[in-house]
């Protein structure tokens, strides 16, 4: 079975973000938590949370709760999904469920089916007398 690894091409040294990969061929049964960025070209099912940029890659399927920082999908997530950033459905990109994110974008060719709440959500203050 294979493995998820972590990508370190000497990005502390550069200043660049390191990113974990779950490769093709890897299936996960169970939560996965990741504080760097993340891309996944196998199979998790369980809940994802990402606390920066996840990538969903065309061979990649969640079927779970995901949560992230962004979010980009070229593979297919089916649960509810909360980003505090922008999500982009790339055209080969099938999400079924419930979207929360302040913005979405969707490629032609990409199929959503599910609800979507999009923008912040506005507070009210109230006084008490």
């Amino acid at each position: 079975m294979a493995q998820a690894h972590s990508a370190k091409a000497d990005n502390s040294a550069n200043g660049k973000d390191k990113t974990s990969v779950i490769s093709a061929g890897t299936e996960i049964k169970g939560n996965f938590t990741s504080s760097e960025n993340l891309r996944i070209d196998g199979i998790i099912i369980g809940d994802v949370i990402c606390k920066k940029r996840l990538v969903v890659g065309r061979n990649g399927l969640i079927k779970g709760k995901v949560t992230a920082a962004s979010l980009g999908v070229e593979g297919k997530i089916e649960g509810e999904i909360h980003s505090e950033g922008e999500i982009l459905l790339k055209t080969s990109a099938e999400v079924i469920g419930i979207v929360t994110a302040p913005k979405m974008e969707v490629e032609e060719g990409a199929l959503f089916n599910g609800e979507l709440r999009i923008g912040h959500a506005k507070t009210t203050s109230r006084s008490s007398k």
